[in-house]
């Protein structure tokens, strides 16, 4: 049965390596990263997964990866790709709430106040005002 994509999200090396050994195997095709792939942890990966075509990683990831290591990646025929598997931390308040900090701005209120009126942080206000 052959696994979709296997997601490795351990940020310290030790652990992504058992990490590996215990989820890849030779039905793997396709893996997602959570950290920046170097030599060794590619290694691990096709060692413990000869046949995968496909290695992701988050955008900010993938720019910082050496230009040799996609380079390496592409002669042995397998695709790195910049994949974001989430987007981000959600929202806390809803997209009226935010609307209405500007609003309230533009009536002459002062960060205190919408704070104050809409039960939002006042660094949030801060944070959207500078936004703006």
């Amino acid at each position: 049965m052959m696994k979709e994509v296997v997601v490795l999200r351990s940020s310290q090396k030790d652990v992504l390596i058992e990490e590996i050994n215990r989820k890849l195997d030779e039905t793997t095709k396709k893996v997602h990263l959570s950290v920046r792939p170097t030599i060794n942890i590619l290694a691990s990966i096709l060692t413990a997964a000869p046949n995968v075509k496909t290695i992701t990683c988050p955008p900010s990831l993938y720019e910082r990866t050496p230009k040799k290591i996609r380079e390496a990646l592409a002669k042995i025929g397998v695709n790195f790709e910049a994949f974001l598997l989430t987007p981000g931390r959600p929202r806390s308040h809803p997209n009226w709430k935010i609307e209405k900090v500007y609003e309230l701005e533009d009536k002459g209120y002062s960060a205190k106040e919408i704070s104050d009126e809409l039960g939002i942080p006042l660094t949030t206000v801060y944070y959207y005002l500078k936004k703006e």
